[in-house]
């Protein structure tokens, strides 16, 4: 049985519906919206001629493509690729990557899309910021990152746009950088969140939101409900369908 949350916390589908098929692909965002999310986690990179393509490795070794890099191929290239043998060869194969607007233009009315800027380049943030915009989904949109640089260059791109920063610790230095971004959101790990924590978080920022649902199936279940009770506001998880909102 799926665990109750409280109807405002957000259950991410992260990178689509990521335990069931290839992170990232279209097949992965279809079966979240199967599940009934109502929002999505994907990873943003650059090709080299300026289109946003989703991936979340920077090699892409683990998908089966040797020693190359998605921020030194075209998209012609990297839209090519194979994303789902890796997976499964029998239900995924020549399963292809896919660019930002295909997303967003697919699901524009499903989803809230929770959009990490994974890459490094410097042109990241402002091409991702034309793909929202242009699609009229700004609103719809929240744009996260470890990278605290990519979050500055998208704050001087947009003074509105929602941020939340990925961080490893939950300390002085994130309470202060959300002050001086103005974030949205701060993005912990699931494991280092208390109510404590949650309190004084949301003395800087309106959500605190988490990431790093991993581990056995009765520690992710027990590690739910733990980030639900502590009051945090959402979470990022591979298997969207064990959790439903109140009422749902």
């Amino acid at each position: 049985m799926p665990i109750t949350v409280p109807e405002h916390f957000r259950i991410i589908a992260h990178r689509g519906a990521s335990a069931y098929a290839p992170e990232n692909t279209l097949p992965a965002f279809e079966l979240a919206k199967k599940m009934g999310a109502r929002e999505v986690e994907l990873d943003t990179q650059l090709a080299t001629d300026g289109v946003v393509v989703l991936c979340h490795d920077d090699a892409l070794q683990r998908y089966g493509h040797g020693d190359q890099f998605v921020e030194q191929l075209t998209s012609v290239a990297l839209l090519s690729l194979d994303m789902g043998s890796w997976f499964s060869p029998f239900l995924y194969e020549n399963t292809p990557m896919i660019t930002l607007e295909r997303l967003v233009k697919q699901f524009a009315d499903d989803f809230i899309f929770h959009i990490e800027l994974k890459g490094k380049a410097a042109d990241l943030s402002a091409q991702v910021f034309a793909v929202i915009e242009e699609q009229g989904l700004v609103e719809r949109s929240i744009v996260t990152s470890f990278s605290w640089e990519q979050l500055e260059r998208m704050r001087s791109i947009s003074s509105s746009c929602r941020l939340g920063w990925l961080v490893h610790e939950f300390d002085r230095e994130a309470l202060d950088g959300a002050a001086r971004l103005n974030l949205f959101q701060l993005c912990p790990p699931a494991r280092t969140v208390t109510e404590r924590l949650v309190k004084l978080g949301h003395d800087a920022v309106e959500e605190i939101r988490v990431w790093g649902m991993g581990g056995k199936t009765s520690e992710i279940r027990a590690l739910i409900q733990r980030v639900a009770d502590s009051g945090s506001d959402g979470m990022t998880i591979d298997w969207p369908d064990w959790a439903t909102h109140a009422g749902g």
